[in-house]
C-alpha cells in the first residue's frame, strides 16, 4: 500500500476544507506538483479510506471531493495523529530511523529509503543526513545499515549485539513511544516481579538501574526469540556460564516465568540470562563470575602503578579496594562477552573529575596489559569515579594535612550539630573539627592547641588571626573565606598553577591537517626543550587512544598518562584552520604535563583551563587576539 506522505495528508485537509469539490489543477498549482502526480495521490489516498467507507469522486465541473464526511474525523485521526508527523527534532527523527531499522530485524524486513522518508514527512536529503548519524550510532554496537539487493536497506550483525543495541535505545529513549512498541506483547511489570522475588530467594541484589536493564534484556529475548532470533555460544563460553552460580539463577528465572506467565522460553536463552546477570551491577556478589584472586591482583598492580607514578598512595584504603575488585570482577565479565555499556556520566567525569579519569586510565591501561582485553572510555569512566569517591575521601586533591578546628556556636545544641556537620560535609578530612564549645570557655590556652577556631560569634576574651567569623548556617561567602585564610587556595594556585605557562611555549600560525600531526610538533618541541621525553610522548598517544582529549569549543588537551620528568607546563598551538579530532572541530591545543609529586595541581589546572574555554569564551579571545600576554592577563583574572 502506498504511503501517506506529508502531501497526500495536504490533499486530505484541502478536500476536507472545500466539501463542494477542488479541481486538479488548482490543487497542483498550490502544492507546486503536476495534474498526474495529484491524480497518483489521490489514488494512494483512496486505498487508506476504503475501510472507512469513504471515497474520493470526481466530476468535469466541481473536480475531487468526498462522497461523505461522517467518517472524516476516525479516518484523519487513525491515519495522520498516530502517525509520526510530529517527529520535530533531528534527535527524535534519529531515534525513529533506529526504531524502524531494529524493529526490522525482527522479521529480517527491509525498507527502502524512499519509503522511510515519506513515512516520516521528511525530504531524502533529510534522511540520508540522519541515515549518517545512525550509521555511527550502531557502529558502536559492530552493526551495520547495509543495502540489501535491490530491496531496501536492512541492520545486520551479531544477535547478541541487536539485543543490547535495542535495550540500549529502549533505556536512553524511554519518552519516544514508538520503542516501547517493541515490547507491547509482555507483561513488564509481572516480569519484574518475578526477577525481584527471584534474586531475593538467591540473595543477589542488583542496583535500581542494573535490575530494570536487566528485566529489559530478558523481555527483548523473549521478544527475538519468538522470532526464532537466538544467540549462539561456542562451547568454551557456554561451558564457563555452566559453571557459573549466575546459571543456576538464570534457569530459576525461566522456570518461575513458565509458572507465573505461562511463556514457554527457549532453553538456549538461559545462557543468554545468565551472560546478562553476569554483567549486571551488583550491591552484594555472593557469585564467582570471575577469578577473584585475579581480580585482587590486578587491583592492588594498579594502585602500586598509580603510587609510583603519580606519587598518590590508595594501598591502604580499604575501602576503595573492595570497590574496585568488586567493580571489575563483573565490568571484565561484561568485557569478557562484549557487552557494551553506556555511561551517561561520561563527558562530566571527564570534564569534571580529570585527575580521576586519569587514573581511570591508568587502571584501564593496566588491564589491558594484563588480562589483553580492550577497554573502552565508558568503562574507564565508571573505574574513575571509584577513585573521585577516594579522592574526596581522603583529602588527596588538596594534598593537605587536616587542620584541627573548634567551632564556637551560641545557639542551641541542634543548630551546633549542622554547623558541624556543614563543615565536615564542605571540607572532608581536611577540617578536624575537635568539638563544638560557647564563647565564654574560649581562651588562650585552648587557642594555642588548635590551628584555627570558626565562630558565629564575636570572641571578646581572645584576639588572634587564627579565629574566623562565620554564620549560624554555613554559607557560600563563609566557604570561600575558610578557602582563603586556611589553605590559602587562591595565593597558591595563582603562583604555581602560572608558572605552567612560558612565552615560548606558545605557537600561532600552524597549518596542521591532524590531531597526530599536533601532538608529535607539541611534543618535539617540549623534548628539545627538555621539559618531556620520548616515553611521555609516547604516553600522550596511548592516553588519546583510551579516550579523546577534544572537550567541545575547538578545543583539546591532550596529556600523557604520567610523566618521568620534573617539569610541569603547558603548550599551547593557535591553528591556522579548525582540524577535526576524532568527533570534534578543534583550532587551539593546550598540550598539559604535570611533573611527578604535584598531582595535587593536575585537578585544579585542567578545571581552571576548562572554565577559561567554557564559561569565560577565552577561546573567541585567543583566536581573536593570538596573543601570549592578552590570554596570560585574561587567565590570571580568573584567580
Amino acid at each position: 500500500m502506498a504511503k501517506i506522505n506529508k502531501r497526500r495528508k495536504k490533499i486530505f485537509n484541502m478536500l476536507k476544507e472545500h466539501q463542494t469539490g477542488l479541481s486538479g489543477e488548482f490543487m497542483s498549482q498550490q502544492l507546486g506538483v503536476s495534474s498526474r502526480t495529484i491524480r497518483s495521490d489521490i489514488k494512494a489516498l483512496q486505498e487508506y479510506l476504503v475501510e472507512y467507507d469513504i471515497r474520493i469522486i470526481s466530476s468535469p465541473n466541481k473536480g475531487y471531493r468526498f462522497n461523505k464526511f461522517e467518517q472524516l474525523d476516525t479516518a484523519e485521526q487513525n491515519l495522520f495523529q498516530e502517525g509520526v508527523s510530529n517527529l520535530e527534532t533531528a534527535k527524535q527523527r534519529i531515534n525513529y530511523i533506529l526504531y524502524r531499522l531494529l524493529e526490522n530485524t525482527f522479521k529480517d524486513i527491509v525498507i527502502t529509503q524512499n519509503d522511510l522518508a515519506e513515512e516520516m514527512y521528511i525530504s531524502l536529503s533529510t534522511l540520508k543526513m540522519h541515515l549518517n548519524e545512525v550509521k555511527d550510532i550502531l557502529q558502536k554496537y559492530d552493526l551495520k545499515v547495509t543495502q540489501y539487493k535491490t530491496k531496501g536497506i536492512k541492520v545486520i550483525g551479531e544477535e547478541v549485539k541487536i539485543r543490547y543495541c535495542i535495550v540500549d535505545m529502549i533505556n536512553t529513549c524511554s519518552t519516544e513511544k514508538f520503542f516501547q512498541k517493541i515490547l507491547a506483547n509482555v507483561d513488564i511489570e509481572l516480569l519484574d516481579k518475578i526477577i525481584k522475588e527471584t534474586l531475593s530467594y538467591k540473595k543477589i541484589q542488583l542496583a535500581d538501574r542494573s535490575k530494570e536493564k536487566f528485566c529489559l534484556h530478558i523481555a527483548i529475548g523473549m521478544q527475538r526469540s519468538n522470532c526464532n532470533k537466538f544467540v549462539s555460544y561456542p562451547s568454551s563460553i557456554a561451558n564457563k556460564i555452566e559453571n557459573t552460580f549466575e546459571y543456576n539463577v538464570a534457569k530459576e528465572l525461566i522456570d518461575n516465568i513458565l509458572k507465573k506467565m505461562n511463556i514457554d522460553i527457549a532453553c538456549s536463552e538461559v545462557y543468554y540470562i545468565a551472560q546478562c546477570l553476569l554483567a549486571s551491577k551488583k550491591l552484594t556478589d555472593i557469585s564467582e563470575s570471575m577469578d577473584k584472586k585475579h581480580v585482587k591482583k590486578l587491583v592492588n598492580i594498579i594502585l602500586k602503578e598509580i603510587h609510583e607514578k603519580l606519587s598518590i598512595d590508595f594501598t591502604n584504603d580499604e575501602y576503595l579496594i573492595d570497590g574496585l575488585t568488586l567493580h571489575l570482577n563483573i565490568a571484565l565479565t561484561r568485557i569478557q562477552f562484549q557487552m557494551n555499556i553506556r555511561n551517561e556520566l561520561l563527558e562530566t567525569i571527564k570534564n569534571d573529575y580529570p585527575l580521576a579519569f586519569q587514573m581511570g586510565v591508568i587502571a584501564g591501561k593496566i588491564v589491558e596489559q594484563y588480562d589483553n582485553i580492550k577497554i573502552n572510555e565508558n568503562e574507564i569512566g565508571y573505574i574513575a569515579l571509584h577513585f573521585g569517591a577516594a579522592l574526596s575521601r581522603n583529602g588527596i586533591k588538596e594534598n593537605i594535612k587536616a587542620k584541627n578546628i573548634i567551632i564556637v556556636c551560641s545557639s542551641g545544641l541542634g543548630i551546633s550539630v549542622l554547623l558541624k556537620a556543614k563543615v565536615e560535609e564542605y571540607f572532608h578530612n581536611r577540617l578536624n573539627v575537635i568539638k563544638v564549645m560557647p564563647s565564654y570557655e574560649i581562651n588562650n590556652q585552648i587557642l594555642d592547641n588548635v590551628d584555627y577556631i570558626l565562630s558565629t560569634v564575636p570572641l571578646k576574651n581572645v584576639k588572634s588571626d587564627k579565629i574566623i567569623k562565620i554564620n549560624r548556617m554555613l554559607q557560600k561567602e563563609d566557604v570561600e573565606n575558610i578557602e582563603n585564610k586556611i589553605f590559602h587556595k587562591e595565593t597558591t594556585e595563582l603562583l604555581e598553577i602560572t608558572t605552567f605557562f612560558n612565552k615560548d611555549n606558545f605557537y600561532i600560525g600552524k597549518n596542521f591537517e591532524t590531531k597526530e600531526e599536533c601532538i608529535n610538533f607539541l611534543a618535539d618541541e617540549a623534548i628539545k626543550k627538555g621539559l618531556m621525553n620520548n616515553n611521555a610522548k609516547m604516553s600522550i598517544f596511548e592516553r588519546e587512544e583510551m579516550s579523546s582529549t577534544s572537550i567541545g569549543d575547538l578545543v583539546a588537551i591532550p596529556h600523557p598518562i604520567y610523566n618521568e620528568c620534573g617539569t610541569s607546563f603547558i603548550s599551547i598551538l593557535i591553528l591556522n584552520k579548525p582540524i577535526i579530532w576524532d568527533d570534534l572541530f578543534v583550532q587551539v591545543v593546550f598540550l598539559l604535563n604535570v611533573e611527578k609529586g604535584k598531582m595535587n595541581l593536575w585537578e585544579p589546572m585542567f578545571l581552571k583551563l576548562y572554565n577559561y574555554i567554557k564559561l569565560k569564551n577565552g577561546v573567541n579571545s585567543i583566536l581573536k587576539n593570538k596573543s601570549y600576554e592578552v590570554f596570560i592577563n585574561e587567565f590570571e583574572k580568573m584567580f
